[in-house]
């Protein structure tokens, strides 16, 4: 297959790339590392009139703050995967991003591209949710900051206006010592996730103080299975208590049936997923 025709425009710096967006009024899509839009292109499921370039903006900075971890838009998946600082700070964000596609994509992808992009089982996406992401977003009016869970309106459905472009994204994992998993089920090693949880939990004398869990192909977007969290936060820990959070995390999740599988099967997939990442992640915590 073959792209429409459209017309390729570089984009010389980040206000330039928005001024661009602006002045061809939702005909224009940004290009960073094309390892979604251009698939889609190919089989004309995506026609732009016109492509921004904006592979070569600097901004693919990576910084380890105390509290914070700071992506800038164009890093690649394998540049944050990588990272040591990155996965000194929060083990997570490297074991999720393994499980991104192939070693192409991972060189090419971008995180922002990702969250642009919003595909509901993106680990880059669940992440965001998990670890509280606050999206920096450029346009001709100026800049703003949304948070993750106001960012994500549905599958391949954002926050971003037609004229906005994500310039960074910050992280915030718990701030003390902390256990974390992220686990994924699909047909085939590299394949799109079916299903997939992370959590990250803060154990104090076999007691949890802090619990975070996300669902990813529970809905349309990734979700922070709340309820959950709230049964675990100052419990101590026991096998028990994991299996009434993993009934709790999908207590009134119908979830969503495609080709690759039904909503009862995702549902019975994620339950098992949040029982084995609790697991994993109170016993990396101490618990």
């Amino acid at each position: 297959m073959k792209p429409a025709p459209f017309k390729y425009l570089r984009a010389e710096t980040p206000r330039h790339a928005v001024a661009l967006l602006k002045e061809y009024e939702g005909a224009a899509r940004l290009l960073a590392g094309g390892q979604s839009l251009i698939p889609m292109m190919n089989l004309r499921l995506s026609r732009p009139e016109v492509l921004v370039d904006i592979g070569r903006l600097p901004l693919n900075g990576i910084s380890v703050n105390p509290g914070s971890i700071n992506i800038g838009a164009l890093a690649c998946h394998r540049q944050v995967m990588t990272s040591k600082e990155v996965a000194a700070a929060c083990a997570i964000i490297p074991q999720a991003m393994r499980r991104i596609g192939h070693p192409t994509i991972r060189n090419q992808g971008t995180a922002g591209g990702s969250l642009a992009n919003a595909d509901p089982t993106a680990e880059i996406c669940a992440l965001a949710m998990l670890l509280d992401a606050k999206i920096d977003v450029l346009s001709g009016n100026g800049s703003r900051t949304i948070a993750a869970a106001d960012f994500f309106a549905g599958a391949f459905t954002t926050a971003l206006g037609s004229d906005e472009m994500i310039t960074a994204m910050h992280l915030y994992p718990p701030p003390v010592r902390h256990g974390s998993s992220f686990l994924e089920v699909s047909e085939r090693k590299g394949d799109f996730a079916i299903a997939a949880a992370g959590a990250t939990a803060v154990i104090k004398n076999g007691v949890v103080e802090e619990a975070r869990i996300v669902l990813s192909g529970a809905r349309s977007a990734p979700v922070r299975a709340q309820a959950a969290e709230r049964l675990l936060i100052g419990k101590p820990t026991d096998s028990k208590l994991i299996e009434k959070a993993a009934d709790a995390a999908l207590e009134g999740e119908e979830c969503y049936s495609d080709i690759r599988a039904s909503a009862p099967y995702r549902r019975d997939v994620l339950r098992c997923l949040v029982g084995r990442v609790l697991a994993e992640a109170w016993g990396k915590a101490g618990g």
